[in-house]
């Protein structure tokens, strides 16, 4: 193996501990919330390309997450959720829709405010998101918005960063109980390692919710409807 092949496995190996590594940078969601007494589960799997790059090297690594989130409904315009950033932590989050029509076809704006820790307990988190989404034209709804977040040091070897701040965009497929959400997230995100140059980093995601996986085989046209 040679030498910068060596160093871009310690940075694979040790991209769970970067600050920003294990940030939660997806949204997955429209602005709608789930429903009063209901529950939902979120898993996401998102990337970062050319997320790593050792100094003086030219070949850079992608930086890969996993993401589970439960959300609970709390009356017919909030919801609440704890999410667990590649496992690494835990968030928990508040989500209201400000807009009057609570029909899930309807258009529909609303903030979601969260903190909690993240990087293996190193950091705090605080995050703020204001989404909006769309109606909904037959099986898709599209939504966007904007992200803010922030880490804090919890102890005295944790290193300080800047905020990570961007936009997110995506298509949601399904319906409230089932489907599969695509995102982009494009985000202002300094490295406070010095583990990359770019301070933009661009952040593609899919998102599964409840059976998710029935819904994505089917547009694909690899499982008979009904499965």
């Amino acid at each position: 193996m040679t030498r910068y092949r060596l160093r871009l496995a310690a940075l694979v190996f040790g991209t769970a501990l970067a600050p920003g590594a294990c940030i939660p940078y997806t949204v997955g969601t429209t602005a709608h919330t789930t429903p009063a007494g209901d529950a939902q589960s979120f898993r996401t799997a998102y990337a970062i390309p050319n997320g790593l790059r050792a100094p003086d090297d030219s070949v850079s690594v992608a930086v890969v997450g996993f993401d589970y989130e439960l959300r609970r409904g709390l009356d017919d315009r909030s919801d609440i959720g704890v999410r667990f950033p590649s496992f690494s932590g835990a968030v928990i989050n508040y989500k209201r829709r400000i807009t009057d029509d609570a029909t899930f076809s309807a258009p529909a704006t609303a903030f979601m405010v969260g903190g909690g820790v993240v990087n293996w307990l190193e950091h705090a988190h605080l995050e703020a998101t204001v989404i909006r989404s769309g109606a909904r034209h037959g099986e898709f709804t599209f939504y966007g918005g904007a992200r803010v977040m922030q880490t804090i040091p919890l102890s005295r070897f944790a290193v300080s960063d800047t905020p990570t701040a961007g936009g997110f965009f995506g298509v949601m497929f399904g319906d409230d109980n089932s489907g599969f959400t695509p995102e982009i997230g494009i985000y202002y995100d300094r490295s406070a390692l010095g583990l990359r140059s770019s301070t933009i980093i661009v952040v593609p995601s899919i998102t599964l919710r409840g059976g998710g996986f029935g819904r994505v085989f089917r547009l694909l046209q690899l499982a008979p409807p009904g499965r």
